[in-house]
């Protein structure tokens, strides 16, 4: 089946939005194809967001789901409004909205969504404690509301600063009694619970590790955008290296800082990989190269794969197959450090290609009679065809 692209490329609201409909034609004649709205916080490119769209376009084509994207390219609490709004009421009905969480802006998705009879799933992020009240349980109160994946940024950022602080030692030979110095880059309002937990995990193996001293350095994302966050942490790792502090690692909690990093470490003369150790999460085109060079030492990855597999858990559902007794009703799922050691056992499944190839038939319950759990470990994909 090939996806086909509807309606205008470019609509504007008051915000400027991307909006598509990506619409496979149904194995049945005159039968109704699932439609399932995507609300994504940033314009489609080449990062993280951009792979989330591909690899669930991939899995669209191959489950005869009609998949209508919006996203907010403001990255503002009153674009995301805007966004979801599009998709909420727009016709045919979805039956089903996939959306990350936002902060005063999820719950009144969730409320429309109710209303209107679409059920909702949750991906990429936790709620925030001041909200779960609100939100109540998983279908509770919002019956509609039947799923939650949330990624494991605690765990993954304490295996990004275990892997940096030993490839410090090891490539510098220190002793422990000359501690490895890490500067971290963190979120100082902690608004993203996302945010929350990455700086939690950084703190957590920090203690664990006598070897390591930690330097924080506060910086507030709320307001800023992609460009602004790079030529930040740009600015920051090129004072940082000037200056005559001993330096061995820089952590960062997102994909931005992480290459505003090598940017300006490399400005500042120094050679990212052997002069400093530099990690963080998730790639672009220019990163995933600077992987493989060892540029930066290493990236937590995997979660791209969770509105696939959300795609996957709401389909299934659609048709009798409830994924509450098997992975359960709120799933933590886990991410992989991808380093340049073993980025060449890795790099397949950054590849396109490799996506359209995939049968996501095979990983669903109604198509494969012989599935009798779902696995969603990012490992299962590397030789999957």
């Amino acid at each position: 089946m090939k996806i086909v692209t509807t309606g205008n490329l470019y609509r504007r609201s008051i915000i400027p939005l991307f909006f598509i409909v990506l619409s496979t034609s149904s194995s049945l004649v005159g039968a109704e194809p699932l439609r399932v709205g995507f609300l994504c916080p940033k314009a489609p490119g080449q990062g993280f967001w951009g792979q989330v769209i591909q690899v669930m376009q991939s899995a669209a084509e191959d489950l005869d789901i009609e998949l209508q994207v919006s996203c907010d390219e403001t990255e503002s609490i009153y674009g995301a409004r805007i966004a979801g709004l599009e998709l909420l009421k727009s016709e045919p009905k979805l039956d089903y909205l996939l959306t990350g969480y936002w902060a005063m802006v999820t719950k009144y998705h969730l409320a429309l969504a109710k209303e209107r009879g679409i059920k909702v799933y949750l991906f990429n992020a936790d709620i925030r404690d001041d909200e779960k009240g609100e939100f109540g349980s998983l279908r509770g109160h919002y019956y509609n509301w039947i799923g939650h994946m949330v990624p494991d940024d605690k765990n993954a950022a304490m295996t990004l600063t275990k892997t940096l602080v030993n490839l410090a030692e090891h490539g510098q030979k220190k002793a422990i009694t000359n501690p490895v110095t890490v500067e971290a880059m963190v979120s100082g309002k902690e608004l993203s619970t996302v945010a929350r937990q990455r700086n939690a995990g950084l703190r957590a193996q920090i203690k664990l590790m006598p070897q390591a001293r930690l330097h924080e350095f506060p910086v507030d994302n709320t307001a800023i955008g992609e460009v602004a966050r790079v030529g930040r942490s740009k600015e920051w790792a090129m004072k940082l290296m000037s200056s005559s502090r001993a330096i061995d690692v820089i952590w960062t909690g997102n994909h931005d800082e992480m290459w505003g990093v090598v940017q300006g470490v490399e400005q500042a003369g120094k050679i990212p990989g052997k002069d400093v150790f530099i990690g963080g999460f998730d790639w672009n085109a220019d990163s995933i190269q600077a992987i493989a060079d060892g540029r930066i030492s290493v990236s937590m990855f995997g979660h791209f794969m969770e509105g696939a597999w959300a795609l996957l858990l709401v389909h299934d559902y659609h048709y009798g197959f409830d994924f509450a007794g098997d992975v359960g009703l709120k799933i933590s799922t886990p991410m992989s450090a991808i380093t340049s050691e073993n980025y060449q056992r890795y790099k397949t499944i950054l590849n396109e290609a490799h996506w359209r190839s995939v049968d996501f038939k095979m990983l669903s319950k109604k198509h494969n009679s012989t599935l009798k759990s779902y696995n969603f470990n990012i490992s299962q994909f590397l030789d999957l065809q």
